[in-house]
């Protein structure tokens, strides 16, 4: 074998090492050797450059020299998780971060310290401060729009905003929205709750159980553009889980039917703005509990089976025709997903992710490289169509400099499909045709190597 291909070869499976490494992969750090929380989170997000967790837990690090007790909210750094002053007293439902500085949560507490909190408190990076003014009732979801402190639960005012299960927090004043949200009382239920609370592209979009929401019908979703209620068509049948919003605008809901005593999981929705359109479920499923995006792609955590002979659970993609695997899934369910900087963060009830890599019950997965990693201006890929229903697609790359080179076909879950046009190529732009009848429908990546350097783009195809 030629030196130059020798030397080629090792560039080659180095680079992919490291591709792997940053791409498409678990960090199972957060939780490895069983040091994660003792109970899945309820609520993630990131905070001043760290990940913050809150929910039913008090002990981290269990088995490590760094046990830790903590009041149920503890943030990673350092490679192991920090304590916050104590924490608080009680169980964390919902957690915010605000470009402010601070980390906003809500739970069932009442006490932190000597200073009594009820429900609703921040932490300015060394102290926790109550919010005052919840005297009844909880708060599940919270949510920041740059200025506003959005609360929803169930209650009937935050203190001098008699607004039902939503209020506004600013300037240390509580607001209304309105008389916020109702319910026709029924055997059931009759107090309206709010389960989840986003803010995105200037809308407060509110999820959960209720009728209507100020003077107008809204069948659990609605959203608050500031200054008015508006509904998505006619709503949802179900009490709303979670949303998550594309860049295009569209919305994304999970919710659940209840049937009397029986619950049902009811297909996810889109709604584009002007009509209702059902995605369906994962195969095998029982709830959907989380959802999050990368502006494109939906994540959706649950409880259902992707492939139980090979024990992929909880965790999936939907690549804009059918539910897919990301990673292998987790050995059990995931109850909170938080997407950022190309990781997807995953908490649930799980001991081992992919089948195989132990991690106790939170976990990142790497969606894509880190930014400052493999990336050349002399590499350039284009394909053509795409999306690509079948048959031949034509797929330039450019390269400045003369080597060997090589495309592969990579899956959602970082697999490598296949790899071709493995030559050795001369500077400049170059085009090969490839036949994709073979490839399944679905959302891929198609990568140049070239040098050490890498180009990718995404490749959809259509069947």
């Amino acid at each position: 074998m030629p030196q130059y291909r020798i030397s080629y070869l090792l560039m080659f499976f180095t680079h992919i090492m490291l591709y792997s490494q940053n791409m498409n992969t678990w960090d199972i750090s957060f939780g490895k050797d069983v040091k994660g929380p003792e109970s899945p989170p309820t609520a993630i997000t990131f905070h001043g450059n760290a990940l913050h967790i809150g929910g039913y837990f008090t002990r981290l690090n269990s088995n490590t020299p760094q046990f830790l007790v903590t009041g149920h909210v503890s943030y990673y750094q350092e490679d192991s998780w920090q304590d916050m002053k104590g924490g608080l007293n009680a169980p964390i439902k919902a957690m915010c971060s605000a470009n402010n500085g601070k980390l906003y949560v809500a739970g069932g507490f009442t006490l932190q310290g000597s200073e009594n909190i009820s429900g609703i408190a921040f932490w300015d990076g060394g102290n926790w401060q109550g919010i005052p003014g919840l005297q009844f009732g909880s708060v599940n979801a919270l949510a920041h729009d740059g200025t506003s402190l959005y609360a929803g639960g169930i209650f009937p005012g935050i203190g001098n905003a008699k607004s039902s299960a939503i209020a506004r927090y600013s300037n240390g004043t509580w607001h209304a929205l309105e008389s916020g949200l109702g319910k026709i009382p029924t055997q059931m239920k009759s107090q309206a709750e709010v389960k989840v609370l986003k803010y995105a592209q200037g809308k407060l979009f509110v999820g959960g159980d209720f009728d209507s929401a100020g003077l107008i019908p809204a069948k659990n979703i609605a959203y608050w553009d500031g200054t008015n209620w508006h509904a998505l068509g006619l709503g949802l049948p179900g009490t709303i889980n979670d949303i998550t919003i594309l860049n295009n605008g569209n919305i994304i809901v999970a919710s659940t039917i209840t049937k009397g005593n029986i619950k049902e999981c009811a297909p996810l929705m889109s709604w584009n703005g002007n009509n209702w359109i059902a995605l369906g479920l994962p195969p095998k499923c029982v709830s959907i509990q989380a959802l999050s995006t990368d502006g494109m792609n939906i994540f959706i955590g649950g409880d259902f089976t992707i492939d139980s002979l090979n024990k992929d659970y909880g965790l999936a993609i939907w690549n804009g025709n059918s539910f897919s695997s990301i990673g292998g899934g987790v050995k059990g369910n995931i109850t909170s997903l938080y997407y950022h900087d190309g990781m997807l963060y995953c908490a649930g009830a799980f001991l081992k992710v992919s089948d195989s890599l132990t991690c106790r019950n939170i976990a990142g997965f790497r969606l894509k490289e880190k930014e400052a990693i493999h990336r050349d201006s002399s590499l350039k890929i284009k394909i053509y169509p795409n999306p690509h229903q079948s048959g031949n697609v034509s797929i330039s790359f450019y390269i400045e400099e003369p080597g060997e080179a090589e495309l592969c076909i990579i899956t959602s879950d970082g697999r490598i499909l296949q790899c071709f046009a493995q030559a050795y190529y001369t500077a400049g732009l170059h085009e090969i045709v490839l036949n994709t009848d073979g490839i399944s429908s679905g959302q891929y990546q198609c990568s140049l190597y070239q040098n050490g350097n890498t180009s990718t783009t995404t490749m959809l195809i259509m069947h």
